[in-house]
C-alpha cells in the first residue's frame, strides 16, 4: 500500500472549501493518506472554515501563515508532507471521486513519477457531478507533457499527481515565480521523463471565482514567459526543436496580448519579434526573450 499527501494552498476561498475538502476526504482507493492545508494569510473566513471542517480528523493538518503567494504556500505544504506521492488541489477545485486512484494506477502502470488527467469547469452554486468512470478514458497512456506545457501552459495543478522526491529533485515550486507554479514545475518534472496521462476528467474548477490566479491574465502570462526564460537559460542542452517551440510560444503570447488588449498593429515591435521567433534561428531570437515580459507590465495589478 502506498501513501498520498494532498496539498491544498488556500487564499480567500471560504465559500468553496467545504466541497473541495469533502471531495478530498471521500477519495476512493486503497492507499494511506494525509491532507495538508496551507492557509496563506487569508483575510476572509477561510481559516475558520478550515479549522471547523478539519476538527477531529487525525489525517489532516492545517498550517496558517502570513501571505507569501501560491508558490511558497505549495512548497510549505510539500515540505510538511510525509507520503511518497503528492496530489495537488487548488482551493476551489473539486476532485472526481476516482481521481487519485486512477492517477496512481496510471503512474504505476507506465512506471512514471508524474501523472496528469483532464480537468473541466463547474458553475459555483450548482451541483458538481462527474458521472461514472469510463474505463477507456481511465486507461493510461504516455504523454509528451514537456512539449504540451510549452504549447499550452496549464492553469493549475489539480489534475496532477507527482512523486514527492521528484518534486524536490527538480527544485520544487520556483520561488522566483510568486503566483504561477504549474508551468515551471511541470516542464522541469516532465523533461526527459515518462509521464502517465489519463483522458478521464479528474478535477473541476469554477468557471469564475475571486482570487483565482488565471483571472489576472497579464500577470499569469508574464509569469509563464518568465518560466520559459529560466528554462532556456538553465538548460543549454535543449534541442533546436524545443528551443524553437519555446520561443515561438513565448513571443506569440506577447504579440497576442498586445494586439488584443492594447491594439498593437503589425507595425509594432511585438509583431516583428513574433515573426522573428517563427523564422529566425533560436540563437538569434532567444537574446530578446526577456523583452517579452514588458508586453504585460502595464496591465499588472
Amino acid at each position: 500500500m502506498t501513501g498520498v499527501s494532498f496539498v491544498v494552498p488556500v487564499y480567500n476561498k471560504a465559500p468553496y472549501l467545504p466541497a473541495v475538502l469533502n471531495a478530498i476526504f471521500t477519495q476512493e482507493g486503497d492507499f494511506t493518506r494525509e491532507i495538508i492545508i496551507v492557509d496563506d494569510g487569508s483575510t476572509d473566513g477561510s481559516p475558520a472554515v478550515i479549522d471547523r471542517t478539519c476538527a477531529g480528523r487525525t489525517d489532516t493538518r492545517a498550517i496558517h501563515q502570513n501571505n507569501q503567494g501560491q508558490v511558497a504556500a505549495t512548497n510549505v505544504g510539500v515540505q510538511a508532507a510525509t507520503y511518497p506521492w503528492i496530489k495537488f488541489v487548488d482551493a476551489d477545485d473539486v476532485l472526481a471521486p476516482y481521481a487519485t486512484r486512477i492517477l496512481l494506477d496510471a503512474a504505476v502502470s507506465i512506471g512514471a513519477k508524474i501523472a496528469v488527467g483532464a480537468t473541466t469547469s463547474y458553475e459555483f452554486g450548482k451541483p458538481i457531478t462527474f458521472g461514472p468512470l469510463n474505463a477507456v478514458a481511465a486507461a493510461p497512456y504516455r504523454r509528451d507533457l514537456f512539449r504540451e506545457v510549452m504549447k499550452n501552459s496549464p492553469s493549475n495543478l489539480s489534475g496532477t499527481l507527482i512523486d514527492r522526491a521528484l518534486y524536490w529533485e527538480v527544485g520544487g515550486g520556483d520561488p522566483r515565480l510568486r503566483y504561477v507554479i504549474d508551468t515551471a514545475l511541470m516542464m522541469r518534472a516532465s523533461r526527459n521523463r515518462p509521464v502517465a496521462g489519463v483522458r478521464a476528467v479528474v478535477a473541476a474548477g469554477p468557471s469564475t471565482a475571486p482570487n483565482r490566479m488565471s483571472a489576472n491574465q497579464a500577470r499569469m502570462l508574464r509569469e509563464h514567459n518568465r518560466a520559459m526564460l529560466y528554462l532556456l537559460a538553465e538548460n543549454p542542452d535543449l534541442s533546436w526543436r524545443d528551443r524553437r517551440l519555446l520561443l515561438e510560444r513565448a513571443f506569440g503570447r506577447a504579440w497576442k496580448w498586445q494586439r488584443r488588449r492594447r491594439g498593437a498593429s503589425i507595425w509594432s515591435r511585438w509583431f516583428w519579434l513574433y515573426t522573428l521567433a517563427k523564422i529566425g534561428p533560436p540563437a538569434l531570437v532567444e537574446r530578446h526573450l526577456e523583452s517579452t515580459l514588458e508586453a504585460f507590465t502595464d496591465a499588472i495589478q
